[in-house]
């Protein structure tokens, strides 16, 4: 088996979460369309990312303007 002559890392993060896709392709017109189809992909996906949000407990206040500040 022959190893593709391009290869790109698609990433979706989303804070501590990263979500990679790994694309390779035997040449750049083949590689454009899976490097689109993977981003169209991880664009479905980055909605449903949004909507994770972090547990009321571990919210910073709005305000907060130094590191050490955190609000209840």
């Amino acid at each position: 088996m022959t190893e593709d002559a391009f290869t790109y890392t698609v990433k979706l993060k989303r804070g501590d979460d990263t979500q990679k896709c790994k694309v390779t392709a035997p040449d750049i017109e083949t590689l454009t369309e899976r490097v689109d189809a993977v981003r169209r992909k991880l664009g479905e996906w980055a909605g449903d990312y949004r909507e994770i949000q972090p547990d009321e407990e571990t919210r910073l206040a709005d305000d907060q303007s130094e590191l050490g500040e955190v609000g209840a």
